[in-house]
């Protein structure tokens, strides 16, 4: 079995009278011949079918395979037998449509398949190539690869990196501040701590015998070590709390306009308000400043509603009683509004599109003539005697609406006229729909009535 399986199947493909092709198979698989692309060997532009299996494996042997009609022809170191005299002579067995014959290893031959010849042999595998190696100054290193400033900066900024982050996870964070921490905390920057005054003599007076026993007990008291401080009562730390909040306060008080706003309040009457706005100014007591003011009342209070509250007699004053002296009688009557009217008149519109009819937009203007009109009576009221003609240009959209609009003549003389009509107009929204936006000028002619 290792006798066989040194050797290879070695097929070289004839077409024309030429060799084609040449194929090893190192491995003992079936072959297969045909046009197809999946066959073992293809030969495309032939007469061949699809796929023709030329050689199957049974066991560790290759059986030749040919169907009836088919030349060939196989040859060892004694003899040639043709095909059709291996079927003669049974050593052909059925398989399928046609017949195989085993094969070996010291055998060779060729198989007939239309316009193709297969030649089969055996032959000794072919010797593996050599990987191709490259020299070792070919082949380099990944060191030699790299750019040697972007690793060198690289490398500096890891360990520049790795550093600070080494340091910031062994820092301690500072320990969060309570709410009675923080006036602690605000006392100490508006009063600095006062140095301790120096220690005063005593001058010993004489004991008695209640004195010498508190004295004596408190010697035996153990003394507390040094850097250690004496335990506090609950009313020392009390005492304590309350004069530095007292401290805190007045500290507060003294600084800028806290000052100010902190003399506000009762009995201050000296202090920095009267600083700021100066003698006299009346903030002192407001109570006492509005006591005489008898004129002031609720809306509520039912004495409210009748006569004056203040002193005095009072009474109705006419104009006459204002007269200044040397002036005659000043008579007046009741005042009367004259009433300004004016007429608008159209005249044909300019419309550069056939998509507008010119009887329906003179209809649809007409319709809002009452606030063009306004407009004009408007301006009447301060010249009565303004007339002329006012020329508006507008566009008509595709939706209907009105854009554009503006006033290409005007001969009032009174631009507001016009711009109160703009306006007007900007507001409108027409029946018509054209295909595209329309330019329209229409005048109107302005008249007083009166």
């Amino acid at each position: 079995m290792a006798a066989q399986q040194s050797m290879v199947l070695r097929i070289g493909v004839i077409q024309g009278g030429k060799i084609v092709e040449e194929r090893i198979l190192a491995a003992r698989t079936a072959v297969t011949v045909g046009t197809l692309a999946r066959n073992t060997i293809v030969v495309p532009l032939s007469n061949l079918p699809d796929s023709f299996t030329a050689f199957t494996i049974h066991g560790d042997r290759y059986h030749l395979c040919f169907e009836e009609g088919m030349e060939g022809r196989v040859q060892d170191q004694h003899a040639s037998v043709e095909l059709s005299e291996l079927v003669a002579q049974g050593k052909a067995r059925k398989e399928g449509k046609g017949h195989a014959v085993p094969v070996t290893e010291g055998q060779r031959g060729r198989l007939v398949l239309g316009e193709v010849t297969l030649l089969w042999q055996f032959v000794p595998p072919p010797a593996e190539a050599p990987r191709p190696v490259l020299p070792p100054d070919a082949r380099g290193n990944h060191f030699r690869s790299m750019d040697r400033l972007f690793v060198t900066v690289l490398a500096c900024s890891l360990l520049i990196h790795g550093g600070a982050y080494v340091a910031l996870a062994n820092t301690d964070l500072p320990p969060e501040v309570t709410i009675e921490q923080i006036p602690d905390r605000y006392a100490k920057l508006l009063v600095p701590d006062r140095l301790p005054a120096p220690p005063v003599e005593k001058k010993e007076e004489a004991k008695g015998p209640a004195e010498e026993k508190k004295a004596e007990e408190k010697k035996a008291e153990p003394e507390p070590k040094k850097g250690e401080k004496k335990p506090e009562s609950t009313e020392q730390v009390a005492a304590r709390k309350a004069a530095r909040a007292a401290a805190v306060a007045k500290a507060v008080q003294s600084k800028g306009m806290l000052k100010v706003l902190g003399a506000l309040g009762p009995g201050s009457g000296g202090g920095a308000v009267s600083d700021v706005f100066g003698a006299g100014g009346g903030m002192t007591d407001v109570a006492s400043a509005l006591s005489g003011a008898g004129g002031v009342a609720v809306a509520t209070d039912p004495g409210a509603g009748g006569g004056r509250k203040g002193g005095g007699q009072g009474g109705a004053a006419s104009i006459g009683d204002l007269a200044t002296s040397g002036g005659g009688a000043v008579a007046y009557g009741t005042k009367s509004e004259v009433k300004v009217t004016g007429t608008v008149a159209t005249e044909a519109a300019e419309i550069d599109s056939s998509d507008i009819d010119q009887g329906k937009l003179g209809a649809f203007v007409r319709a809002r003539m009452g606030l063009i009109k306004a407009c004009y009576e408007n301006a009447l009221k301060r010249n009565p005697n303004i007339r002329g003609r006012v020329v508006i240009r507008f566009t008509i959209l595709e939706t209907g609406g009105v854009a554009d609009v503006g006033a290409s003549q005007n001969t009032l003389g009174a631009p507001e006229v016009a711009s109160c009509i703009m306006n007007t107009m900007r507001s409108w929204r027409t029946q018509f729909r054209p295909s595209g936006p329309v330019t329209v000028e229409y005048p109107f002619l302005f008249t007083p009535s009166n």
